[in-house]
């Protein structure tokens, strides 16, 4: 609508000499019309509102009083303000439109109807005015009337189609993009718009036609190009999205913007020092955007320089030190660096610049969980889910640190929650299967596992996490099956083939699982427990020096973990190279002094080195360390039954039958002590106890059978020693005892 044209025509009909100038300030952006101290958005609807009223005032005063022309003025000197900060929204920018008319005669009646087009732009300016107040409907009820005054102009239909994106009605936005685009097919901006809904609506291959029809119609603007990059890192279609934003800069290098987009794209790609650079230059550009110095903390914190990213989290903070988020970024970062200390310092800042953000309330959870202050993560947890009762994760999160505290019903009733929330999400299902295995309630496991691997078929760890349920079931085929299935979906991964390996040795199919074990050194060869786990399986296979070699290389790799100390003791003193064993044990136990078992391994050795009174101190402090370990008591009888000390020995095997009395072995060694002090009536109990236990045992017999023939019942005696040979038709000495009996048999009658 040409304004200017109306005011010389207006003029150019004046008959008495009389001038009207219609001066209409040209379209002023957002940052001019602040300069009027307008303080906020509200402020400048409702002025526009008022400034429509005053129009509506004037023009009925006028036709009340039936002049030809609109204003008289008295005097030439004296200006009347009729009409001010009418604000038209082109472009996403607001304009002021600020009339003066300067003295004039009677404007002729038929001048009336040129007025009638500003009074055809009031709806649109109220519409514009709700708009910025987000009351969207009411605004939308005025686009209506604005179009149906004026069903020829595009930008009455593109403010609708904008203010029903805002309230995500995006079907319906795009009908009037369209419309928008019907009455002004040359107009850039509706195309843009248009492209902007469809992405959106993650319709990005049209969003990207729709940018392309911007950028045809308009070549020099930027944001045409930014647009079209965004919609492209969308599609995880990187190195165009690098192209366009280096369109963007080429067409307007000074627009900082640009150079964070592309700094987010290469961040994507892991370009981590590219993209290090790019936001250098946004914050070159426009060194006062707290955004960009939080931009470049995000990126190096990817690459784990922490001392650098907190840094720059701290000038973001400088710059804009009301953004809770800046301060859960370095929150984050703190915990990276395990200062968690620190980290709960800056969560508790950003809940207090913000305490209505739930997530800060779960990333203060996060940090007090891997401080094992679980009471008090489970207190987060809950202040999250009160926050955002609809979050899914956060009842996740509270699953978590249940089974982290074993309060495991609990925690599948907080999966079931998460579950409940959001179905879809096969990690809810997964970390309830993993909650079950805890349980030991596989079959219920697996069933979990089949739901999440359901939900998301190329998630490798699923299938391993089956995996590693049927392991524990013994039911290793089909753990094999699905060990094949996860190095099918992420063949990089060494874990799995290390799964892989460690079932097959529990198979004993040792020669498989060593190729396993070398797939995952070949993967990840800085993994120290693969060499670990190689180890071990050559060790089964009786290949004591191999073993020692990758124990060496384990060490090598992590020469902190004293398990591996441990694993090459257990090795030498299979090879009856005590002296060594025992340095291997005392390097452990210098590792790990808290650690029961290293004593434990050390006391054995000592035991086979005929070491029984130093034998006897590392049990004392095997058992200090753990006094619920049965195996340890047992140690101990043993040493002391070597050393003839028997009645110490039952006291130490009747220990271990309390804290175990499911091991048969303990009621076998009491029995044999009990033999030995010729207590036979009591060792027979004690055999029968054990058979009881363990019923296929071939020794437990012969043990009974022995007794039964110093007790000389002889009848008896063959009975248990025909049930030991049963059960190991292989053991000689079996076969010698029967040949005795018989000749005792014999010399009896």
């Amino acid at each position: 609508m040409n304004f200017i044209k109306l005011n010389e025509e207006s003029v150019r009909e004046s008959n008495k000499n009389l001038s009207i100038n219609l001066c209409i300030n040209n379209f002023y952006s957002l940052e001019r019309i602040h300069n009027f101290n307008r303080s906020s958005q509200q402020q400048k609807a409702q002025q526009m509102i008022q400034g429509k009223k005053l129009l509506n005032q004037i023009i009925n005063w006028n036709q009340n009083k039936n002049i030809k022309g609109l204003w008289i003025f008295q005097n030439q000197q004296k200006k009347i303000k009729l009409v001010k900060n009418i604000i038209y929204l082109n472009q996403s920018s607001n304009v002021k439109l600020n009339k003066k008319l300067k003295k004039s005669d009677v404007l002729n009646e038929q001048k009336k109807d040129k007025f009638q087009l500003i009074v055809e732009y009031l709806d649109f300016i109220k519409a514009i005015a709700l708009f910025k107040m987000n009351r969207f409907e009411e605004a939308l009820e005025y686009y209506d009337s604005a179009i149906q005054k004026n069903p020829e102009n595009a930008d009455f239909y593109k403010g609708k189609a904008i203010a029903l994106k805002k309230m995500n009605r995006f079907e319906e936005a795009l009908e009037y993009y369209d419309s928008a685009i019907q009455k002004n097919p040359e107009n850039a901006d509706f195309y843009k718009g248009k492209a902007i809904a469809l992405k959106k609506m993650n319709r990005f291959e049209e969003a990207l036609e729709y940018y392309d029809s911007a950028i045809q119609k308009n070549p020099e603007n930027a944001d045409f190009y930014k647009g079209k990059a965004i919609a492209l890192k969308k599609m995880n279609r990187f190195e165009e999205a690098l192209e366009y934003y280096d369109s963007a800069i080429q067409k307007n290098p000074e627009n900082a913007d640009f150079y964070k987009g592309k700094a987010i794209a290469l961040k994507k790609m892991n370009r981590f020092e590219e993209a290090l650079e790019y936001y250098d230059s946004a914050i070159q550009k426009n060194p006062e955007n707290a955004d960009f110095y939080k931009g470049k903390a995000i990126a190096l914190k990817k690459m784990n320089r922490f001392e650098e990213a907190l840094e720059y989290y701290d000038s973001a903070i400088q710059k804009n030190p009301e953004n809770a988020d800046f301060y859960k970024g370095k929150a984050i970062a703190l915990k990276k660096m395990n200062r968690f200390e620190e980290a709960l310092e800056y969560y508790d800042s950003a809940i207090q610049k913000n305490p209505e953000n739930a997530e800060y309330y779960k990333g203060k959870a996060i940090a007090l969980k891997k401080m094992n202050r679980f009471e008090e993560a489970l207190e987060y947890y809950d202040s999250a889910i009160q926050k955002n009762p609809e979050n899914a994760d956060f009842y996740k999160g509270k699953a978590i640190a249940l089974k982290k505290m074993n309060r495991f019903e609990e925690a599948l009733e907080y999966y079931d929650s998460a579950i409940q929330k959001n179905p879809e999400n096969a990690d809810f299902y997964k970390g309830k299967a993993i909650a079950l295995k805890k349980m030991n309630r596989f079959e219920e496991a697996l069933e979990y596992y089949d739901s999440a691997i359901q939900k998301n078929p190329e998630n490798a760890d699923f299938y391993k996490g089956k995996a590693i349920a049927l392991k524990k079931m013994n039911r290793f085929e089909e753990a094999l099956e699905y060990y094949d299935s996860a190095i099918q979906k992420n063949p990089e991964n060494a874990d799995f083939y290390k799964g892989k390996a460690i079932a097959l040795k529990k198979m004993n199919r040792f020669e498989e699982a060593l190729e396993y074990y070398d797939s995952a050194i070949q993967k990840n060869p800085e993994n120290a427990d693969f060499y670990k786990g190689k180890a071990i399986a050559l060790k089964k296979m009786n290949r004591f020096e191999e073993a020692l070699e990758y124990y060496d290389s384990a060490i090598q790799k992590n020469p902190e973990n004293a398990d591996f100390y441990k694993g090459k003791a257990i090795a030498l003193k299979k090879m009856n190279r005590f002296e060594e064993a025992l340095e291997y044990y005392d390097s452990a136990i210098q590792k790990n002094p808290e650690n029961a078992d290293f004593y434990n391994g050390k006391a054995i050795a000592l035991k086979k080195m005929n070491r029984f009174e130093e034998a006897l101190e590392y049990y004392d402090s095997a058992i200090q360390k753990n006094p619920e370990n049965a195996d340890f008591y047992n140690g101990k009888a043993i040493a002391l039954f070597k050393m003839n000390r028997f009645e110490e020995a039952l006291e130490y095997y009747d220990s271990a039958i309390q804290k175990n009395p499911e091991n048969a072995d303990f009621y076998n060694g009491k029995a044999i002590a009990l033999f030995k002090m010729n207590r036979f009536e009591e060792a027979l109990e004690y055999y029968d106890s054990a058979i009881q236990k363990n019923p296929e045992k071939a020794e437990y017999y012969q043990g009974k059978a022995n007794t039964l023939y110093l007790l000389r019942n002889f009848d008896s005696a063959q009975k248990y020693c025909d049930y030991a040979i049963q059960r190991d038709n292989n053991n000689p000495n079996y076969k010698l005892f029967q040949s005795l009996l018989q000749i005792s048999k014999h010399n009896k009658y």
